[in-house]
């Protein structure tokens, strides 16, 4: 009873409670209103206020957030409900019940019921507060695909995305590194990582920010900021790396690419959490140093290739391309490699650099890296940028800007010599580090390759010739010719001058003066050119004598560098002996008249009177003991040395004499007071190049060290070869070679030996240690040779040779004869053999299983020979090699007997490169390709036949499953070799009765060239299989790129087609069609050869 009592009460105190409640909104209905009114005014004054500063922040471009975007229009809303509820009261204010006589309190009720609630959502807007009314729009990163070109060509960089994105998703990396060299990918690998990761939405948020070489931390911040919609104005240094790393924390997985990192740069200073304060962020950076990604903490390291120790040969070899597998640079490709330590950086920099580069710049690259400190290797930075202002004050080092400037001196689309710049930066000295010419020419080819590959320099047709382009020539010029530059020039070359420069231009401040290839026939006296290092006065006046004023070199006392050359000089000035500082003199090809002057330039290091006229080197050369380079080649007219002259120059490193001068005394004849003699060379203890005649071997002094030559061209008994490599020796002898010659033999790179009597074993005769130097062997008219390697023992020979060619031996037997050694001959590239009467096989198999290297082959008027491969005995190898897979040339001429191009079992046979193929009066010959070889000629594209009498086909053919390709039209069965024919040629083959069989024709989608003359038996020029399916023969054949057809004197031919077939033609050149007949009618061409028969037979029935 008592529990019921507490209930009864409990209910009838909330009940008196919700009474009370209700009765105040009576109560109280003028504090309501009164209250709604006020809350309503302030909120709207507080909408207003806000509305204000989201107009400046659309002003400011900047995003209005969301919240407060929902915040304002549901205080419109609810505005506008408040302005309807008092405006209904308003007008329900005088409203009363009972005919007016009482108020009506039901209306008052309701009416401060709902101003009391409205009043209270009210408050609830008013007191809303927002963190950041608005935000700044991250900034759309724009990925500019400037190197995508380069991306999409090579796989190993989509192959690097992969790994890096592989990289992104490892929970264990926070801090990615990607090093190189500048403009290899780096910015266009990342850009790809921000597409792709973007793309798969890897992350919540990504931002890429350039940090360059001079990083702004406030600037960095900013952006990072910026891109996140946070604003950092108006808070000191440590608020905005706080503010910037709360943000940054905010998003889960986000992506922060740095590029162009040059040093470390503190990430916890910028404001950037990674690791343990944010494992969500990754960090991805790039930069030119492997190192710099070390300092940046990256776990993970990408240079643009791999970096591993296995795979920095790897990366090398990518980076330079396939060079370094030739025997040229091999060695000298490996030690760069191993001696950049692995490094990716290093490798990148080093392999972009030396890729097509030539074998100098391998040779200074790696002295450069053997030092303690090695110079840094530039590449192809200054391209990147859009100046060439720019891009020359990027070039590293004064040396190549010093080159790069002394090529503005030349012409415009002037071909500069090489071999001239190096001349010049000697004498400049231009070249830093450098101890002798040579070192000084591997210098300035590196240098020059750098400048290639920067763009500054263009390629000549010769790879020992440079050029500038207009441009940028006109910008090096304006560099050289500023003020603050040490170097300052004065350049008026090729512009046709026929006087010297205006006598009012101040040459005082000129460094270097260029005035060459005009016409001026006279120089002014008595200039004053204290500064002046460089005077170029070449090409001026080669037919009128050009006219030196006696003063003329009066005040240039530090010149160092003159070239006149190709002038016509009949005396130089006495005031040439007052260059005291001079060490280059050029003056090539001139005509000159006394030159004794020359012998008083005692601090001269350079003299080049190379194709000049001189006809005596005076005896006052003798004072020239500082020279070093001294050069007489082509000087035609040259008789005589004055003895002691050659013995005077102590410090010369090159000697290079004319080809033509034999004029050497020999110790106690008369001339021996008059000339020089090749004992003098043993004075030379510092000569390193050579090019020299020498008539008799006889001449030179048994005691003649040569030891220390590096480059050299030497005939001995013969005439000078053409220098194509640094050491070529040219030998002719009838005795046993002893001495220098011999030590020179063993030292060559290019040995040529021609009429050697009483040689019958070259290892034996001049070389036991096996000639393995040597890169190209010439042997002529060496008679008594049979055997060019006789198998005695297993000592390896000729493991580096490139080259081989054997002429007129008419001994010659075989190449080898016995089981080869492995690796000799390994490296053979070209194979060359002419009017080798005795020889039957070329390559029989013990030398074909060496050749794997081999890639031309030329034979030519061996009237034995039989067999060009001979693979009858060929061990059966289960290691699935393939023989022949690199040739790509094969020419065989005039060989009467030869049989077999290819004789014994095929199988292994890959002639997959093979590209042009000549056969020419190969009278004995009935097929060139059986069915197993024409499969693999893929790669064919020249094709000529001439004069093989008994030839009967040239495709074999057998009745092989087909392969289908898309022809222009449609699918046929179609043979997939020979799709690569180009040009195609058969003359005078008189049993040959067809050309192409059908299955190959169907496939000549490339074929432009097709002339058949005189071929007697031909019945048409496409012959039907066996077994070709009878449907098949209603396609059309068509040779969509045809441009000259020629059918000539085929007196049989009946149709271009057999049977039903349909040809059609799109016939862009000329066509020639004529004796197609017995009749000799001239057929005028059709769209097709039915048409054209046709055609033929009306004109004949007309006629008739």
């Amino acid at each position: 009873m008592q529990y019921v009592s507490q209930v009864v009460g409990r209910i009838v105190d909330c009940a008196t409670d919700k009474v009370g409640e209700q009765i105040g909104y009576l109560i109280h209905y003028k504090k309501n209103k009164k209250n709604l009114e006020q809350q309503a005014e302030n909120l709207r004054n507080k909408r207003n206020s806000m509305q204000r500063e989201i107009e400046a922040a659309k002003a400011n471009l900047e995003n209005i957030e969301g919240n407060v975007q929902n915040w304002v229009k549901d205080v419109d809303a609810i505005i506008s409900r408040t302005q309807t509820l008092l405006e209904a009261d308003q007008e329900k204010a005088n409203h009363r019940c009972f005919n007016g006589w009482c108020i009506n309190l039901w209306a008052r009720y309701k009416f401060s019921k709902e101003a009391f609630e409205k009043a209270g959502e009210i408050t609830k807007f008013e007191g809303t507060k927002f963190e950041s009314l608005s935000y700044r729009p991250p900034s759309s990163e724009i990925v500019s695909f400037s190197s995508s070109k380069m991306f999409a060509g090579l796989e190993s960089r989509k192959t690097k995305v992969k790994e890096i994105m592989n990289a992104l998703d490892n929970e264990n990396i926070n801090v990615i590194g990607i090093c190189g060299m500048g403009g290899v990918g780096k910015t266009t690998i990342v850009e790809e990582v921000f597409r792709q990761a973007n793309a798969e939405k890897k992350f919540n948020k990504i931002v890429m920010v350039v940090v360059s070489q001079t990083p702004n931390v406030t600037k960095i911040q900013d952006e990072v900021a910026h891109k996140l919609g946070l604003n950092l104005e108006n808070r000191d240094k440590s608020e905005r790396v706080s503010a910037l790393t709360e943000r940054i924390k905010m998003e889960k997985k986000i992506l922060v690419i740095l590029d162009d990192v040059w040093s470390r740069l503190e990430l916890e200073e910028v404001g950037i959490p990674f690791g343990e304060d944010h494992k969500g962020c990754k960090i991805l950076l790039t930069s030119r140093s492997e190192d710099v990604c070390s300092e940046m903490d990256a776990q993970k390291t990408f240079p643009i290739q791999v970096f591993s120790e296995f795979e920095a040969w790897v990366l090398f070899r990518e980076m330079v391309g396939e060079a370094v597998d030739s025997s040229d640079l091999n060695s000298v490709a490996r030690e760069v490699t191993n001696r950049c330590g692995g490094l990716p950086i290093a490798i990148v920099t080093v392999g972009r650099a030396l890729r097509n580069r030539s074998k100098h710049v391998w040779i200074d690259v790696l002295r450069q890296l053997k030092k303690p400190v090695p110079t840094r290797i530039k590449g192809m930075d200054a391209f990147v940028y859009s100046r060439l202002e720019l891009s020359y004050n990027y070039l590293e080092g004064e040396e190549a800007k010093s080159l790069f400037l002394l090529c503005s001196l030349f012409p415009e689309d002037y071909e500069i010599s090489v071999e001239t710049l190096v001349q010049y930066g000697m004498g400049l000295r231009l070249f830093q580090d450098v101890d002798t010419i040579q070192d000084g020419r591997v210098r300035a080819r590196a240098l020059v390759s750098t400048l290639l590959s920067s763009f500054l320099l263009l390629k000549a047709e010769d790879d020992d010739f440079v050029k500038m382009h207009d441009l940028v020539r006109g910008a090096a010029i304006d560099i050289a010719s500023k003020e603050e530059n040490k170097t300052k020039y004065m350049v008026q070359a090729g512009v046709g001058l026929r006087d010297w420069p205006n006598p009012e231009i101040i040459f005082q401040t000129y460094t270097g003066i260029s005035l060459m290839s005009n016409d001026i026939r006279g120089l002014p006296d008595g200039l004053e050119c204290p500064k002046l290092q460089t005077l170029l006065l070449q090409e001026n006046s080669r037919r009128s004598n050009l006219e030196i004023p006696p003063n003329f070199f009066q005040g240039m006392k530090d010149l160092k560098v003159l070239d006149m050359s190709l002038n016509k000089i009949l005396s130089l000035p006495p005031s040439i002996s007052l260059l005291v500082t001079l060490r280059t003199l050029s003056l090539v090809r001139c005509k000159l008249g006394d030159i004794s002057f020359i012998g008083t330039l005692k601090q001269l290091e350079i003299l080049d009177l190379s194709g000049s006229n001189i006809q005596v080197v005076p005896g006052d050369f003798t004072q020239l003991t500082h020279l070093r380079l001294f050069d007489l080649r082509d000087c035609s007219r040259l008789m005589q040395i004055a003895p002691g002259v050659i013995s005077s120059l102590c410090k010369l490193e090159e000697l290079y004499f004319n080809s033509n001068f034999t004029n050497w005394a020999v110790g106690g004849e008369e001339n021996s007071r008059t000339s020089a003699s090749l004992a003098e060379l043993k004075s030379l203890s510092q000569l390193t190049s050579l090019f020299l005649v020498v008539p008799n071997a006889d001449l030179l002094p048994h005691d003649l060290n040569l030891q220390n030559l590096t480059r050299f061209s030497i005939a001995i008994g013969n005439p000078s070869p053409v220098p194509r490599i640094e050491k070529n020796l040219s030998l002719s002898f009838d005795t046993r070679l002893s001495g220098p010659a011999k030590f020179l033999v063993k030292r060559a790179e290019a040995l040529i030996l021609r009429d050697c009597r009483g040689l019958e074993n070259i290892l034996k005769d001049l070389d036991n240690d096996g000639l393995n130097e040597l890169k190209i062997l010439s042997l002529w008219s060496c008679n008594e040779i049979k055997y060019l390697l006789d198998t005695v023992d297993p000592m390896v020979v000729f493991r580096n040779l490139e080259e081989l060619k054997l002429i007129e031996l008419c001994t010659f037997t075989e190449i080898c004869h016995g089981q080869l050694p492995s690796f000799s001959f390994s490296k053979v590239r070209t194979l060359e053999m002419k009017n080798c009467d005795s020889i039957v096989n070329i390559v029989p198999s013990n030398l074909l299983c060496r050749l794997q290297c081999l890639q031309t082959l030329k034979s030519e008027s061996c009237h034995s020979l039989q067999n060009v491969f001979d693979l009858e005995g060929l061990a059966i190898g289960r290691d699935g090699t393939e023989f022949l897979s690199s040739l790509e040339k094969l020419e065989l001429r005039n060989l009467p007997e030869l049989i077999h191009i290819w004789k014994g079992t095929l199988h292994r046979v890959n002639l997959c490169k093979l590209r042009v193929v000549f056969l020419v009066s190969c009278i004995k010959v009935r097929r060139i390709f059986p069915p197993s070889l024409v499969q693999k000629l893929v790669r064919l594209d020249q094709l000529l036949v001439y004069g093989c009498s008994n030839l009967e086909e040239i495709f074999g053919t057998h009745n092989e499953q087909q392969i289908e390709i898309v022809v222009p039209g449609k699918s046929l069965g179609t043979n997939m070799s020979l799709r690569n024919l180009i040009n195609v040629g058969v003359y005078e083959c008189d049993k040959l009765s067809y050309i192409f069989p059908l299955s190959i024709a169907r496939g000549l989608v490339l074929l432009q060239y097709l002339n058949i003359e005189c071929c007697a038996m031909v019945e048409s020029i496409v012959e039907e299989e066996k077994g070709e399916e009878t449907e098949s023969s209603i396609e059309k054949i068509v040779f969509p790129d045809l441009r000259e057809i020629t059918l000539d004197n085929l007196h049989n031919l009946t149709c271009f087609l057999q049977r039903s077939l349909c040809c059609r033609i799109s016939l862009f050149g000329r066509n020639v069609l004529s004796e197609l007949s017995q009749n000799g009618d001239i057929w005028s061409w059709c769209s097709n050869i039915t048409q054209t028969k046709e055609s033929a037979f009306a004109k004949r029935n007309m006629e008739r």
